[in-house]
């Protein structure tokens, strides 16, 4: 299966680099501002949301860390401290973001940890989605490893809608995720 996922990968890092730059963005807005409306969002206290990488297609979420930073929600971002690890690290500032060890908008190695039971609403990045709430992540397990124990929270993955597919392979250690946000709406996926 891992094999079949991989092709998959690789077909649909494809399309992403065919969006153009103004429709990325487009996208990239209409996405955040969906999440942003919702009753989930403006529930969620506590928040644990993943810095989107441009380069690499993913829908871009400085403005979601910066709604929360403003809206006085405890925000935390993903530090990635060895392959396949992360923890859920306290940002007070969107300008706190540097350079980590893969390239990645990181907070600082002394920022405060944040306990994942204490953690509301999880927003994740994808390659692509599925309407079951099968996601299909980048191939390094981090989210795969980090959401059961935020065992409270409700599971978002982003996704643009040109990259949800009616189906997904899935594995008994992918975790499924209880909506999917595009820049059609939420798709709620489960409990």
């Amino acid at each position: 299966m891992e094999h079949e996922k991989a092709r998959l990968r690789s077909r649909l890092r494809a399309r992403l680099a065919a969006l153009k730059p103004e429709e990325a963005a487009r996208s990239s807005a209409a996405i955040v501002q969906a999440l942003l409306q919702s009753e989930l969002w403006k529930r969620a206290q506590t928040v644990f949301c993943y810095v989107g990488d441009v380069r690499r297609g993913e829908v871009d979420t400085l403005a979601l860390l910066n709604a929360a930073l403003e809206e006085g929600k405890t925000l935390a971002v993903p530090l990635c401290t060895g392959p396949g690890i992360m923890q859920a690290r306290i940002l007070r500032a969107a300008g706190d973001l540097r350079p980590g060890r893969y390239g990645l908008l990181e907070p600082g190695a002394g920022s405060a940890p944040l306990a994942p039971g204490a953690i509301a609403l999880c927003v994740t990045p994808c390659l692509s989605a599925a309407p079951d709430g099968t996601r299909l992540g980048y191939g390094g397990g981090y989210y795969d490893r980090f959401l059961p124990r935020a065992e409270n929270a409700v599971y978002a993955a982003l996704c643009r809608a040109a990259m949800l597919l009616p189906a997904l392979p899935c594995e008994a250690h992918d975790v499924r995720m209880h909506c999917v946000v595009t820049e059609r709406g939420i798709l709620h996926c489960g409990p």
